[in-house]
């Protein structure tokens, strides 16, 4: 019987130079595609982390349409939530011949607040109390103070509207603005956080929502934690963020199923590239794989010989395709940089983010390394599969 390591030798100590330039292309098209792949799935789990962080700190987890916090609900609820009672309605401000909508947010200053669980953001315990000292105080998006042309201590005059004694009416609102935050994101220019104290619950009502919220700790918790209160709070109405904002997030959840899809078509097209430089290794050594089956080479160890040499390729490219686009991953803001530089361009203009968000997931790495080996080493089967069926008295000469 051969030995695996004399067979290999026999079969590759010379082989096509066409077969082996197709084999480096399609490890470098694995490599490339599978590196291509770990930098877009990290930089869109970034977006996404992003988007969450930052929508998911200034909007209720959970709502409830009741006046006072009652203690059945404190039972009902995680330790580590908080409750407080809120106001949520529209208004708008005039600048400049246009007109702004805002969403007027009202708040109790010394309870806990959607906006304390959110760091590295402009909105700090200070303008919270500066906000609790003034009940006819506001606070402002620093963007929307400078379009505004307002500074802190000065006045700005807002428009709502009432619903009440079966007529709509408008109705103008003081303020004084308080202090400015900056959230990076699209509430810098439509939120104005209020005073609840200002307005008695009725007034509130009258311009619009007025209820209790809980900020969980994990905003992804809120769909379970709404049905458990459901079921024991049934005389409660109850409505969480996902009912406003669910489709966005899917939206997004979808578009990263779709570019996984289609960068997965990359490595599948290196996957071909892998069947057809083995099948032409395969053709080029005909003779070879009949001389060795008339030696005692077995079926068996010509396909080991074929299918190594496919497996060296895939998970050779796989690894490296990862290692890379891991690296690409966390210098992808210095790469951008360097583009930009040649090209002029700036990608995020025009966007609330500095900077690319990157999160790198250990799952998403390993879905990734899985598929492409899976498909890279069907495609280093078959031609191994075909090299030893091949009938050693037709290919001897």
């Amino acid at each position: 019987m051969l030995s695996f390591q004399l067979a290999t030798r026999l079969l590759f100590r010379a082989s096509n130079a066409f077969a082996r330039f197709v084999t480096w292309v399609s490890f470098i098209g694995l490599l490339l595609g599978v590196m291509i792949l770990t930098v877009v799935v990290s930089v869109m789990n970034g977006f996404d982390h992003e988007l969450r962080s930052r929508l998911l700190s200034t909007v209720p987890h959970i709502t409830v349409a009741v006046d006072e916090i009652s203690d059945e609900l404190r039972k009902h609820v995680p330790k580590d939530a908080t409750i407080s009672r809120y106001f949520q309605g529209v208004a708008a401000v005039s600048v400049r011949g246009r007109v702004i909508p805002l969403t007027l947010y009202g708040v109790e200053p010394e309870q806990e607040t959607p906006f304390r669980n959110m760091q590295d953001t402009g909105l700090s315990q200070a303008s919270l109390s500066s906000l609790g000292q003034l009940e006819h105080g506001i606070l402002l998006g620093a963007p929307l103070a400078r379009i505004l042309g307002v500074d802190v201590g000065e006045n700005i005059r807002l428009m709502t509207v009432r619903v009440g004694d079966d007529r709509i009416q408008p109705k103008i609102l003081t303020f004084e603005l308080a202090d400015t935050f900056r959230f990076g994101a699209e509430t810098d220019y439509s939120l104005g956080v209020v005073n609840l104290h200002r307005y008695p619950n009725s007034e509130w009502r009258a311009m619009g929502d007025v209820g209790v919220q809980v900020q969980l700790a994990n905003p992804m918790e809120a769909g379970s934690l709404l049905a458990g209160l459901s079921k024991q709070l049934p005389d409660e109405q109850f409505a969480s963020w996902e009912t406003t904002f669910g489709e966005l997030f899917q939206a997004v959840q979808l578009e990263k199923s779709m570019m996984f899809v289609l960068l997965l078509l990359v490595v599948a097209v290196a996957a071909f590239n892998i069947v057809a430089g083995q099948t032409m290794l395969v053709d080029d050594k005909r003779q070879n794989i009949a001389i060795l089956r008339t030696m005692g080479a077995t079926q068996k160890l010509i396909k080991q010989v074929f299918f190594l040499q496919g497996v060296t390729v895939s998970v050779t490219g796989t690894a490296l395709g990862l290692l890379f686009g891991i690296s690409a991953s966390f210098y992808v803001n210095e790469i951008m940089s360097g583009i930009e530089a040649i090209t002029g361009m700036h990608l995020l203009d025009g966007s609330f983010f500095v900077e690319i968000p990157v999160l790198v997931e250990s799952m998403d790495l390993m879905i990734i390394s899985v598929m492409a080996l899976a498909i890279c080493l069907l495609a280093a089967y078959l031609p191994a599969k075909r090299a030893a069926e091949l009938d050693p008295v037709h290919n001897l000469h």
